[in-house]
Order: structure tokens, then C-alpha cells, then sequence
């Protein structure tokens, strides 16, 4: 078995000779039908958000169905494929955005090496879908990078880096994440800084945000840099109380997962287990945008499954971003 792992590695770094050369702008750049449905937010700025590492999506099916039971208003998903190998060379942003009747923006972090077909370079990243028209979509690469963890890796060869994918729908501006997995916690909150100080500008600073994503946060919430960062810059954990005992993952005790809110109310937030749709659960939290913030008023559901409860510099899309091809 691991002969065969290793042959396999070795077959993909053959794709630096004959995949496509992308530079760091193309691997990040935005592409989507970000106002094809042009829904008006509700005036009474309600939203559910969810946030899910969808683990390529490969198993597509599984993925689309559990997302059409949630009925979320806005979508931000991790770890999103977009023509490779592994997930049947699926456009799955787009197809998943088809199939649910929603507007989205896709942004690769990493060109996957020796996983593409017909000169069409393969692609993983970040997408948001959102029942509303989706503005201002731009891809934040990180500039603190583990680029020999990846640029050098004989069985999973990428170009690319680690980013946000920030955008504005439904009256929130969101930053959806994939935080560096090879790295430690104190690595990963130089990443979380990044978008903090992207939040800064002044176009940005007072709008409703949300931070989520995978952040694959190595510490339990009470010891964690990130968690303990983000709470003195005045977010608020979405989903409730930092519940040290919450499980995002399969293979994690801790939370790697997080939804984090500024600006705007929490209500409540869950876990939901979806069986065998990916190695992460998608988490939910449903917000009032604009509202002062209640913590009182706020309630935390629990963990359930989805069976019982459910029957670089980045690249701005000016416009609607062209259909990938």
C-alpha cells in the first residue's frame, strides 16, 4: 500500500511538466455569476449563515442534499474543487450554486498538481453562496505562507498559498478562511491578524462582519491565540458560550471550525453531524445584521445530527466574475 501511495505522489509531480503555469494572481483569481438572482435581504436584517469544509466535495451528492435541508441564506465553504482529479473534475461551487438556485464566488488557494485533464488547471479554494447578490468579492492571500510544506511535497504537489476570500452579501461582509493546517497556532494567528488589519480600512471597519471557516485551531478555545485574539478585537463566537467539548471534525476532539461575529446579534448556532459528506460538520449561526449586539438574548443549540434534525496580491471582481472554463 504505501508503494503504491508512493508511486501515486510520484505520478502527480509529473504535472509540473504538463499542467497548466499558473502565476499567484490566476490561482486566486475570483470567478462566479455573483447577481444572477437579485433577492433583497430581508428588512429586518435576519440571516443564517453556514460555514463547512466540504473536503473537495467529492462526495458531491451527499454535500449538495445536506445544504438544501440547511436553507441558509449565505454559504462560505472551505476546501471547494474546481476541476480536479479527486471530485470527479466538478466545477462544485458552481454546480452546488446550479443545483440549491443560488449566486457564488469562487477563489482557488492552491493549484493542485498532477490532478487536472485537457490543459484545465486544477483548482481548491474558497467559494461563498448566497441567496443574495454577492459584491466586492476579492481573494486575501496571506503573506505569512508554509511554502515548503506544499511547494515541495512529493504526494500533494500545489501552487498557491493559503487565504480569505472576503465578499459583501445579505448586509454582512464576510471573510471565509482556510487557515494553515501544517503550521501551529501562534503561525495561524499571524494569518488571523491579516484579515484584522484588512478589517481596519475605512471602507470596512463599522460594517457587520463575520470571520468563519476552517481555522484548524490546534488548542482548546480557552487556550487558543486565535479564539482569545479575536474576542479582544470585539468578535463574538456565533454559535455560543466557547464550549470547549464542541466537535467541528471527525477526527479532531477540539473545534477546528469557528463562526465569529462583529457588529451584528447572534441568536443561536449549531454543529450538525452530517453522516459521511466530509471529514468536518457544517456549522450554522443565525444572526440579525445591524442590531446591537445581546448577549443575553443569545442561545446555543446543541450538536445534532443532520438525520434527526434535518428530514500574492488578491483579484476583485468589479463586476459579475466570468464563468470558469
Amino acid at each position: 500500500m504505501k508503494i503504491l501511495v508512493m508511486m501515486f505522489g510520484l505520478f502527480r509531480l509529473t504535472g509540473y511538466a504538463t499542467d497548466p503555469l499558473l502565476d499567484s494572481a490566476q490561482v486566486h483569481a475570483i470567478v462566479g455569476e455573483a447577481s444572477r438572482i437579485r433577492q433583497v435581504p430581508p428588512a429586518d436584517g435576519q440571516l443564517t449563515v453556514v460555514s463547512w469544509n466540504i473536503a473537495q466535495g467529492a462526495r458531491y451528492e451527499r454535500v449538495r442534499d445536506a445544504l438544501k435541508a440547511l436553507d441558509a441564506d449565505v454559504y462560505l465553504l472551505q476546501e471547494v474543487d474546481m476541476g480536479v482529479r479527486r471530485s470527479d473534475y466538478r466545477k462544485v461551487a458552481k454546480d452546488l450554486a446550479d443545483d440549491l438556485g443560488l449566486n457564488w464566488v469562487f477563489a482557488g488557494e492552491f493549484q493542485e498538481i498532477g490532478q487536472s485533464r485537457r490543459n484545465i488547471p486544477a483548482l481548491t479554494g474558497q467559494a461563498v453562496l448566497s441567496r443574495y447578490p454577492i459584491h466586492n468579492a476579492f481573494a486575501l492571500p496571506f503573506e505569512n505562507q508554509a511554502r515548503l510544506r506544499w511547494n515541495l511535497d512529493p504526494f500533494q504537489p500545489r501552487r498557491g498559498g493559503r487565504m480569505a476570500l472576503r465578499a459583501e452579501s445579505g448586509g454582512a461582509l464576510v471573510y471565509n478562511a482556510h487557515i494553515e493546517s501544517a503550521k501551529d497556532d501562534r503561525f495561524r494567528h499571524k494569518q488571523v491578524d491579516e484579515m484584522l488589519f484588512d478589517r481596519l480600512d475605512p471602507d470596512r471597519a463599522n460594517l457587520p462582519v463575520v470571520f468563519a471557516g476552517d481555522f484548524n485551531t490546534g488548542n482548546v478555545p480557552d487556550k487558543s491565540p486565535i479564539v482569545r485574539c479575536l474576542i479582544d478585537e470585539g468578535f463574538v463566537d456565533a454559535l455560543g458560550t466557547l464550549d470547549t467539548g464542541r466537535r467541528t471534525s471527525v477526527n479532531h476532539a477540539q473545534p477546528l471550525d469557528w463562526i465569529f461575529i462583529r457588529n451584528m446579534a447572534p441568536h443561536h448556532g449549531r454543529v450538525i453531524e452530517v453522516p459521511k459528506a466530509s471529514d468536518h460538520f457544517p456549522l450554522e449561526a443565525a444572526v440579525t445584521v445591524g442590531a446591537p449586539l445581546q448577549l443575553a438574548a443569545h442561545k446555543r443549540r446543541p450538536h445534532i445530527s443532520v438525520s434527526s434534525a434535518l428530514a500574492l496580491p488578491g483579484r476583485a471582481a468589479e463586476q459579475d466574475p466570468p464563468l470558469p472554463r
